[in-house]
């Protein structure tokens, strides 16, 4: 299953979101999962301890050019059954050219060998976010609940998804809505009752707190169960893993039962 974390906006934890969730699939559900780092700026391989300044590891624009095999651009974590598909700036490169085909070369083959492949997008609507969501099954949009300004850009996605699904791609459907950063503030308070009046089907139970340990185990290149397992991070991305198993197995009895 290919899902796409985006949202047409920076620090709103969707790069935190593609590793952590990514890591508790596996740590705590037993998936397999490939995280495929699409956004140039490469927060989500340094996510996994890997620079996206470094020359010492492949990257995924060097798959896009068919330099070199997708598989020699997938490093396991650890040892796990958790991958990563890194990023470096040469990839901002492919973001003024047509690369769909190119994508779904790489993409296609890993979504017979990993159970999910996760994408984290670029904040902006471009390229590269019109591309990987034409060929994902779903989307995760994450939303930074403290700040008015991310309604927004929720509402910016949302069109955008409907005009992806109308035009190319008419399985994609919003897996969820993810609060993250939520504080006991009032506006925190009220972008989480708009979010949930708005889309009461979409929005995750789940709710990301604030947690500084968030932020400092992505710079440090480990998930937040390595970096600090007993957190609020750690709590909150276990119990969203579940969140998105049941909720994914809830669509498939759904599909079955029509």
């Amino acid at each position: 299953m290919i899902v796409s974390v985006c949202i047409e906006k920076g620090g709103t934890g969707k790069s935190q979101t593609a590793v952590n969730l990514s890591a508790a699939l596996v740590k705590f559900c037993k998936m397999k999962v490939l995280v495929v780092d699409l956004d140039p700026q490469g927060t989500a391989s340094l996510g996994f301890g890997i620079s996206p300044l470094s020359t010492n590891t492949h990257a995924i624009h060097e798959a896009l050019a068919t330099e070199i095999a997708p598989h020699e651009v997938v490093y396991a974590y650890n040892n796990s059954e958790l991958c990563i598909m890194p990023a470096r700036h040469e990839l901002a490169l492919f973001g003024s050219q047509e690369f769909t085909q190119q994508l779904d070369s790489i993409l296609a083959p890993m979504n017979q060998v990993f159970d999910f492949i996760l994408i984290d997008l670029p904040p902006t609507l471009g390229n590269f976010t019109a591309t990987a969501l034409s060929l994902s099954d779903a989307a995760i949009i994450p939303v930074n609940a403290g700040s008015t300004v991310c309604i927004i850009a929720l509402l910016s996605q949302m069109r955008t998804i409907q005009s992806i699904r109308e035009a190319v791609n008419p399985k994609l459907n919003v897996l969820g809505i993810l609060a993250c950063m939520v504080n006991n503030t009032r506006i925190c308070t009220e972008v989480l009752s708009w979010m949930e009046e708005e889309y009461p089907d979409l929005v995750f139970k789940t709710k990301i707190r604030h947690n500084i340990r968030l932020a400092e185990s992505l710079g440090l290149g480990e998930p937040i169960f390595d970096y600090s397992p007993e957190s609020y991070g750690a709590l909150d991305y276990k119990s969203l893993a579940f969140e998105v198993m049941e909720r994914i197995s809830s669509e498939g009895r759904s599909a079955n039962s029509r």
